[in-house]
């Protein structure tokens, strides 16, 4: 079911360029290859945009606003980018005229929130769920398939629960068309011989830790302890990517061009407001646990016995400043992390930095947090948009979950992703709080 989904979508999208192409040839008096190709470098910006503003996922589909919104601000950007790229490819020779650009526009927002609506009744009523039978113990995983059931839309539903062996025992009469899922590794290993008999007549089988990762985009702890081995070997191999590392300088110095304005302006603000420092300096752990000086706009009033006690983080709605406010809830304060970036010790994409007396507080309270610090920490990163700021420990283990979710996935397209998708938080329509 993963396979048609993923398959849909990426249907979808195409079905989506092909829409706002055709709009443009039509639209349009003349087309040559030429046009063609610049047209379809927007159409694509436009579709990508959407993309990283979850246009195309279920939970957005089902909502006509939230997909209005997503379509409205992420075709905006996406013209505005493709207008970017088609001046940088073609300069002088650009043959899109403004007029059109601001068609595509509108062809957009009103055309996709319609065929997104169809869409998703369609991949309702064509997709049957999957009737699992789980290996597990309720009590331990039946909040986990809760949660995976409303993510998946009630595309996932648990028939049975195969909690002892003794439960096992007439598993192919309770089996029919329905599917394994396994969630105790150690009863499934128990039953290995009953289920391989099962198998053996065509019966699908999962792991649980895949249809987590696909529907709840984190790794919950719970599975990470289950699954030690395996998730040890994959959280292991973390290299370091020098095309990463090529791609961090040239948006640092993009992003520290753009962010300097800004820099200034509220900088000034901050000394109206509350006073010097501008910049809040502190040492954090990065890669390899080694620790660095982390640079942000000053959005707390200074109190060097608040920084230096055992919980920084339980007197910040007391020390927030009125610009401080503005700051977090855009990220503008994360701006001067650029110098970070081009130095080495951050990348634009990671894990957030701790402050070392966390770090060293929750390596010894929550497992594998230490694995965040096999990549560099970033500006902005899964966890942070999915998450935000922590202060209790059920909330950092809940963003360990989204981090370990990334040193796994990693890669130089879902950098992108999470780079477009933080376009959301900046214009507080999620994460950061």
């Amino acid at each position: 079911m993963y396979q048609k989904i993923v398959y849909q979508k990426r249907f979808y999208m195409a079905f989506i360029v092909g829409f706002l192409f055709l709009f443009q040839y039509v639209y349009s008096n003349r087309f040559s290859n030429l046009r063609m190709l610049q047209f379809i470098i927007v159409d694509i910006s436009v579709v990508a945009f959407i993309f990283a503003f979850h246009g195309f996922e279920l939970n957005t589909l089902k909502s006509k606003h939230v997909v209005f919104i997503s379509t409205a601000i992420g075709s905006f950007l996406g013209v505005l980018l493709g207008m970017f790229l088609v001046i940088l490819i073609f300069g002088a020779q650009r043959d899109i005229y403004r007029h059109e650009f601001i068609a595509t526009n509108i062809a957009a927002i009103v055309g996709i929130p319609v065929f997104s609506w169809l869409y998703y009744r369609i991949i309702m009523k064509v997709i049957p769920p999957i009737l699992y039978v789980v290996i597990g113990d309720p009590s331990k995983y039946k909040s986990l398939m809760d949660e995976i059931r409303i993510s998946s839309h009630g595309k996932i539903i648990v028939d049975t629960w195969i909690a002892s062996v003794e439960e096992a025992a007439d598993i192919a009469d309770k089996i029919g068309d329905k599917s394994i899922l396994v969630a105790d590794l150690g009863l499934y290993r128990r039953l290995s011989g009953v289920l391989h008999d099962v198998e053996k007549h065509g019966v699908q089988k999962h792991f649980i830790t895949d249809v987590v990762e696909y529907w709840l985009y984190r790794i919950p702890l719970q599975l990470v302890e289950e699954y030690r081995d395996h998730y040890e070997i994959l959280l292991n191999k973390a290299p370091i990517s020098q095309i990463k590392r090529v791609m961090d300088i040239v948006l640092g110095l993009a992003m520290m061009l753009i962010a300097l304005p800004f820099i200034i302006v509220f900088g000034i603000l901050i000394v109206l407001n509350s006073g010097f420092p501008i910049i809040f300096k502190q040492p954090r752990v990065g890669l390899y646990e080694q620790l660095f000086i982390f640079y942000k706009l000053r959005s707390l009033k200074v109190d060097e016995k608040a920084e230096n006690s055992e919980n920084p983080n339980r007197t910040i709605k007391q020390r927030i400043t009125l610009v401080g406010k503005i700051l977090r809830k855009t990220r503008v304060d994360e701006f001067p992390q650029f110098i970070n970036i081009l130095n080495g010790t951050m990348s634009v994409v990671g894990p957030r930095p701790e402050m070392k007396v966390y770090h060293d507080k929750w390596i010894e309270e929550i497992p594998f947090y230490g694995y965040r610090n096999m990549v560099r920490p970033g500006v902005t990163g899964w966890a942070q948009i999915n998450y935000g700021h922590t202060t209790s420990k059920e909330e950092y283990i809940r963003k360990t979950e989204y981090d370990l979710y990334y040193v796994i996935h990693k890669s130089i397209l879902f950098d992108i992703q999470i780079i477009m998708q933080t376009f959301e938080t900046f214009l507080g329509m999620k994460g950061g709080r």
